[in-house]
């Protein structure tokens, strides 16, 4: 005989449904586990019944929210993997059950770029947990904006007002006043950033961590599902800030102490392909935008930075630039740069900081969407054999010195190898955000929720990133992995037996010196032996223009009269 029940949800019970007597067949949610669109007809519970098991050969006919939904099959078990249909008044709704946060954001007004305005927040985690909070948001982003999903800045906030701030703990990240939400809109899984993020805290640590231990490389995100104003707006990534707090840069005392600078577009300084003058009335200089300290604004000290990236000359460059920038942050960035492909992060869309005065600068990445096969655009780029660079990069990669920066980033390359930068591993962070978001059937949502959105490349497109990385590992093993010769940082440029070659990488000339001033026979081969450039070099140090040949790693060997054997460089064009 068929049980009377009623499933109802209790604060009390950390958000877990509960059998009570009631209405036959059933599932009653209390207004805070549940969203309704009524313009997409889409309903969104926050978790399935998991505490209520309906017994075998019961089934559930009704669903009791703000109004009764009669379910168009009756449900005999309820999962997050595939969505329901329900009706009520002759509209009928996909139902749709998720063990991801639901956040809802309501507004009077409409949202815009700046300032930010008033709203309300609830927040429901998988457990059942609930927040309520003032809050004031705004759009975020600069070129994302023209996106139909918008990313959101969220500021969290004592009363409606805004007059003073207020710190939660959301998902288990830090305490702090600020979140963003990341829309993913151009991330062809949803899952590129998160997974990349992950992967640089696995790779690269703070060097100061003894010093604070509570200190981050980088920033935590949890995936939330959207509603504003009613509205659902899919799957994001909410996430921590990259600020003083979040790296524990010493604060400002009597003059500045931490340093942390924006990369915020592709202006001179953030690529040091350039100088110019700065103004400190200003937050913006040459492409970095000004983070800390608030109390004083003083572009002295990342100019002169700069200047030496620029200007310095080969041996004061070598002998001094360890004390400027580490070494350990300067190479495990750049491995992550290249193995990522991360076209947008080289100067734009990272961080340069300074935990304190006298302490040398470091990298911190930051939205990292068009990587491992992927543009900004969120369109493939199957591109493996390039390395990405900027103008410190170039300068760092012809420091051959024992223990500069082409050593320790060719033994850091082999160490990682051989443990978290594995195909298995790197690939293993996708399919885990993945199997997540299909556990609760978000990618049919998306599409829901966006119609530009391609469900139908979904089955195909881990295979191309395993592909495309692959590839990418079997292009930086041979680049990062080339012999060369330790020099002092006195030698001369010309090693018997080798051939120098600069700059390198490069994207149009490169300079070679003969080590004489007869005519020597330059051969330019790629990597499978084939003979791409061929010609007679005149004087000490001619200059090559390399501008027609494609991206690649290549071998150049260089023939003078009298020599008994050719010498030998690898060339990088990027």
């Amino acid at each position: 005989m068929r049980k009377n029940f009623t499933l109802v949800l209790f604060l009390s019970l950390g958000g877990l449904l509960a059998a009570t007597p009631g209405q036959a067949d059933t599932l009653t949610l209390a207004p805070a586990f549940y969203n309704i669109d009524t313009q997409k007809q889409l309903i969104l519970l926050n978790r399935q019944p998991a505490a209520a098991q309906i017994e075998p050969g019961e089934q559930n006919s009704h669903l009791n929210l703000d109004q009764t939904y009669q379910f168009t099959k009756p449900v005999a078990s309820l999962t997050t993997r595939t969505g329901y249909e329900a009706e009520h008044d002759g509209t009928r709704y996909a139902v749709y059950f998720t063990d991801l946060p639901i956040l809802s954001i309501t507004t009077r007004d409409s949202i815009q770029d700046t300032p930010s305005i008033a709203g309300r927040l609830t927040l429901v985690d998988g457990q059942g947990q609930t927040l309520t909070a003032d809050l004031g948001i705004e759009y975020r982003g600069g070129f994302s904006q023209t996106y139909p999903k918008k990313s959101y800045e969220l500021s969290f906030w004592q009363d409606s007002t805004g007059a003073k701030s207020r710190d939660v703990r959301l998902l288990g990240m830090r305490s702090d006043n600020k979140y963003n939400l990341q829309a993913l809109y151009n991330e062809p899984l949803r899952v590129r950033n998160k997974s990349s993020h992950e992967l640089w805290q696995e790779i690269h640590q703070p060097t100061y961590r003894a010093q604070e231990p509570d200190a981050k490389s980088g920033i935590a995100l949890e995936y939330v599902e959207v509603f504003v104003n009613g509205t659902y707006r899919g799957v994001y990534a909410l996430t921590e800030r990259i600020d003083r707090k979040q790296l524990k840069l010493k604060k400002y005392s009597n003059g500045i102490t931490g340093e942390l600078y924006k990369g915020d577009d592709w202006g001179p300084a953030v690529t040091f392909s350039g100088l110019p003058d700065f103004d400190n009335s200003s937050e913006i200089w040459a492409g970095f935008e000004y983070k800390h300290p608030d109390e004083q604004i003083d572009w002295t000290s990342l100019h002169g930075f700069v200047g030496f990236v620029r200007n310095s000359s080969e041996r004061e460059f070598l002998a001094t630039y360890q004390q400027k920038f580490n070494l350990q942050n300067a190479v495990d960035y750049y491995l992550f740069l290249n193995l990522t492909r991360a076209t947008d992060n080289t100067g734009k869309n990272l961080y340069i900081a300074k935990y304190k005065q006298g302490e040398p600068y470091f990298y911190v990445p930051w939205d990292l969407d068009g990587v491992f096969g992927t543009g900004w655009d969120g369109l493939n780029n199957n591109t493996t054999t390039d390395l990405l660079s900027n103008g410190f990069y170039n300068r760092l990669w012809q420091d051959r010195t024992a223990n500069g920066f082409r050593a320790t980033l060719q033994t850091r390359w082999a160490e990682l190898r051989r443990t978290i930068l594995t195909e298995e591993h790197i690939l293993g962070k996708f399919r885990a955000n993945q199997s997540l978001l299909q556990r609760n059937a978000v990618y049919e949502r998306e599409q829901l929720a966006w119609a530009d959105f391609a469900p139908a490349t979904m089955a195909t497109q881990l295979d191309y990133t395993s592909t495309w990385l692959t590839n990418r590992l079997r292009f930086l093993d041979g680049a990062f992995g080339a012999p060369f010769d330790i020099v002092t940082a006195t030698a001369p440029a010309v090693v018997a037996g080798r051939l120098a070659v600069y700059p390198n990488p490069t994207n149009d000339f490169i300079t070679v010196e003969t080590a004489g001033n007869g005519p020597a026979e330059l051969q330019l081969r790629d990597l499978s032996g084939r003979v791409v450039l061929q010609t007679t070099l005149h004087g000490a140090k001619p200059r090559l223009d390399v501008r027609q040949l494609p991206k690649g790693l290549y071998i150049a060997t260089v023939r003078t009269a009298g020599q008994s054997a050719p010498r030998v460089a690898r060339v990088l064009i990027n």
